[in-house]
């Protein structure tokens, strides 16, 4: 899913695993505290399929943010350790780059969706 190159796809089908996922994770909760300010329902701790979710991507994470470094110093050191024109900025982002980048977007996307589907987005201190 993070090779998705298209951000509105990969956000897409985020989400549509995740309200799959979720959903059913409320089904299967029995453990139920009720939200004082709007009465909702608030799962006790995060779906074990959301813990699982977070794990890999950071494992994941971590291996395509080493690939990258590893690319990007072999290639500063076959360019004589120069910049081009002295802007790194202006280079063309490798495919790990652009992975992790994905990775990144995908953790802030489903930590957003597990808060809603807790009832705890918005609450002070609960976002990490």
């Amino acid at each position: 899913l993070s090779k998705e190159s298209d951000d509105a796809k990969r956000r897409e089908k985020l989400a549509e695993l995740f309200d799959k996922k979720l959903a059913d994770a409320t089904k299967e909760t029995v453990d139920v505290n009720a939200d004082d300010e709007n009465n909702l329902p608030v799962s006790a701790e995060m779906p074990r399929f959301a813990q699982l979710f977070q794990l890999s991507l950071d494992r994941v994470g971590e291996v395509v943010q080493n690939a990258a470094q590893e690319k990007a110093a072999k290639r500063h050191e076959e360019d004589g350790g120069e910049i081009e024109g002295g802007d790194i900025i202006g280079q063309l982002k490798s495919p790990e780059e652009l992975q992790l980048w994905a990775l990144i977007d995908m953790m802030v996307q489903s930590k957003t969706m597990v808060k809603l589907h807790m009832g705890t987005l918005g609450r002070k201190g609960t976002f990490r």
